[in-house]
């Protein structure tokens, strides 16, 4: 897998610089479909992984909800991430921390039922 991206973004790379003097529109389409076949391959590979890790989580006997909110806090990092990957590249710093703390702020979010639970538990133990 990581050669297929690798050698993916080796040819975007490649085309965008070469066609960037010429057309810098094509050259930052190409860059734009290089990102979405290479999420498209990284999401493939992360559907098998989602599978054996919710079948590890029934084994287990813990609450699917977790999982849930794991990967919804995984794909909110990543969209974050990209988008202030894209912002950095466009030159538009000043927007990177932003989307930063919103991805970071909306994880916090997403945990807090995670915290109760722990919270409730530490209760009980310590009540006895």
């Amino acid at each position: 897998m990581v050669f297929k991206i690798a050698l993916t973004v080796c040819i975007a790379c490649i085309a965008a610089l070469s066609l960037k003097k010429v057309n810098a529109t094509i050259s930052a389409a190409i860059l734009i479909a290089c990102t979405v076949i290479v999420s498209a391959l990284i999401l493939s590979h992360f559907v098998s992984a989602f599978d054996d890790i919710s079948a590890l989580f029934q084994i287990s006997g813990l609450n699917t909800s977790y999982l849930k909110i794991l990967v919804k806090c995984l794909g909110i990092s990543l969209v974050a991430g990209l988008a202030a990957d894209i912002c950095e590249d466009a030159g538009y710093t000043s927007l990177v921390s932003q989307i930063m703390l919103a991805g970071k702020m909306s994880i916090l979010l997403l945990c807090l039922p995670l915290f109760r639970s722990v919270l409730e538990i530490c209760i009980g133990l310590i009540k006895g």
